[in-house]
């Protein structure tokens, strides 16, 4: 059984053949990330509310939180930083509610770059607006506007994402991000780092309000951009586990 999995996508205005207009769209290379990685993909445009959003989670075996611009610092209780582009509130809203529909639900998860920060605000935690700010350097942020650069990362080995990527040492990976976490959410650990300190995955850890279910993994880093698809192998695994055991309770008895 092949694993469905969403993708959230931009609300944008996009240009094609002679038409200019709004549109939900995503890089492609989430698509083949996801396919290649063993999920079929379906896109979740932004705009629905809560309860749409729900429903939305439900019928999937997994989530990928894409990438995109900064969220809104109202969401998290800070004023804008001058460098911060906000998406707007259809996106943070939309991307919000599947997140908090997602880790309710016990859908497993895989947050990237934003997704990852969407991920962390959503339980309570706060971002860095402007990471040149903290660290004096720009190497996060790709070498500018439309590029990745690389950087490297060390991975926790007592981690899940230590399972998944088991490298020792520093790992690279693809990288264009100006924000990231501060104060981690609740039932978040931070199990990644770049060389300079800046928390560059999580995942679920411990929790005051209980933990979170299931597959919960968010990178500040750029995975569908790599030719290595562990992480959303990963996600495919964890997905297909779900779709499996929904199926069996939902057979009827024999």
């Amino acid at each position: 059984m092949t694993p469905v999995i969403g993708i959230t996508a931009y609300d944008d205005t996009a240009a094609w053949r002679n038409w200019n207009a709004r549109a939900a769209l995503i890089p492609y290379a989430y698509v083949d990330a996801v396919r290649r990685g063993g999920g079929r993909v379906v896109l979740l445009p932004p705009g629905g509310d809560a309860d749409e959003a729900s429903a939305t989670v439900a019928s999937l075996d997994g989530l990928v939180v894409s990438g995109g611009p900064d969220i809104d610092p109202v969401r998290y209780g800070q004023p804008p930083h001058p460098q911060t582009l906000a998406s707007g509130p259809v996106r943070d809203d939309w991307e919000l509610a599947v997140t908090s529909a997602a880790l309710g639900q016990g859908v497993p998860l895989l947050a990237i770059c934003r997704g990852m920060q969407i991920l962390n605000v959503c339980r309570g935690g706060t971002l860095h607006q402007h990471v040149p700010d903290l660290t004096g350097h720009e190497r996060h942020d790709g070498g500018g506007a439309g590029r990745f650069g690389q950087h490297q990362v060390r991975v926790s080995p007592d981690s899940m994402l230590g399972g998944i990527v088991p490298e020792r040492g520093l790992f690279t990976v693809p990288t264009h991000h100006h924000q990231a976490v501060d104060l981690l959410g609740d039932g978040l650990k931070a199990v990644a780092w770049e060389e300079d300190g800046l928390i560059e995955a999580v995942e679920a850890g411990p929790s005051e309000l209980g933990g979170l279910p299931g597959f919960v993994l968010g990178v500040q880093w750029h995975p569908e951009q790599a030719e290595d698809v562990r992480l959303f192998s990963a996600l495919a695994a964890a997905a297909a586990e779900r779709a499996a055991a929904r199926a069996q309770a939902l057979a009827p008895m024999i």
